[in-house]
């Protein structure tokens, strides 16, 4: 039985992030709650600003369904059956216009933005990282331009609050990972909205996965739906 369902991303960056680490190998994972066959074909339309919908054809390859001790989210896996001639024009014209990630790096303490933005770069060689000091002059740079914030709680709790919801008030939202060593001040900056979580100062190998993951999850994933219409049942 076919299936069809809609992968939107927020940026040009994002999906080439999701290309680099997923789509390039063959396939993608999509957290959804929908149930699926394995073996189902399955038709992605990707849609990325600036440059339409590109669609792919794939199977459903496994399961993951929700529940106590499960891996991770509930959704299914998808192998593509041929990415090259749908993608291959759209990759080309987007890296041609590449600019760079663009990361807002919000933190009062000077040493900790200059080694958190060097190990940024190690991660993200093109990173066009902005810095601010206070949430003030976060707020001032904050756009829907940019393609990740990353915002030190400990330093200034409710000015990073603010910055977090300005993120996540913005359209699209921007994604946000918070950094934090108080189990109190995760647990607000889960309220406010915060797409990610991790120690401060975070672990080189802890920030590469996050930022990635944050990066490349599409802006949304539509409703997967069944292509056959009732006579076909």
């Amino acid at each position: 039985m076919p299936y069809t369902v809609q992968v939107e991303f927020r940026t040009a960056s994002s999906f080439l992030v999701a290309y680099s680490i997923n789509l390039s190998r063959g396939g993608l994972f999509l957290e959804t709650d929908a149930e699926v066959p394995t073996g189902a074909t399955m038709t992605l339309d990707f849609s990325v600003p600036n440059a339409g919908v590109t669609s792919v054809n794939g199977v459903v390859a496994w399961r993951r369904v929700l529940e106590e001790g499960a891996a991770g989210p509930p959704g299914i896996g998808i192998e593509f059956q041929d990415i090259t001639p749908q993608l291959g024009a759209l990759i080309d014209r987007l890296a041609a216009g590449f600019r760079g990630v663009q990361i807002l790096l919000v933190s009062g303490d000077r040493q900790d933005r200059t080694s958190l933005a060097r190990n940024i770069k190690s991660i993200f060689s093109t990173a066009e990282i902005t810095q601010a000091a206070d949430a003030s002059v976060a707020n001032s740079v904050l756009t829907h331009e940019v393609d990740v914030a990353i915002v030190d709680l400990d330093f200034d709790l409710e000015g990073g609050l603010a910055i977090i919801r300005a993120a996540k008030a913005l359209t699209p939202p921007v994604p946000v990972v918070s950094l934090t060593t108080n189990v109190a001040n995760r647990e607000k900056a889960v309220d406010a909205g915060t797409d990610e979580l991790l120690q401060n100062p975070p672990p080189f190998a802890d920030l590469q996965v996050v930022l990635v993951r944050a990066l490349g999850k599409p802006l949304s994933v539509g409703r997967i739906e069944s292509t056959l219409g009732a006579d076909d049942v």
